[in-house]
């Protein structure tokens, strides 16, 4: 029991500096905390960090994963796709 506790401590110490570095992919600004909090619970911001939408796309896709279920309220979900979309415009 010991061996599986001090190995599982073993990846955390070695996992949170690896996420940390993940949310430096999102820039400051209103919604960022909210973003990181709720789409960090099932995958890593370098996923949104990758596409580069308009405002209607990234709404789509935050209504994909509300409906994928993430968890936020209708709020936290708009103020999302106001981050992303500010965030991660068309190229």
């Amino acid at each position: 029991m010991k061996l599986v506790l001090a190995s599982a401590l073993g990846l955390f110490a070695f996992a949170g500096p690896a996420l940390a570095d993940d949310f430096k992919l999102l820039p400051d600004g209103p919604g960022r905390d909210t973003t990181v909090r709720v789409c960090a619970q099932c995958h890593s911001p370098e996923i949104a960090a990758q596409q580069s939408l308009d405002a209607p796309g990234w709404k789509a896709l935050v209504d994909q994963m509300a409906n994928n279920g993430a968890n936020a309220t209708d709020a936290e979900f708009d103020t999302i796709a106001k981050y992303l979309a500010a965030s991660f415009p068309p190229k």
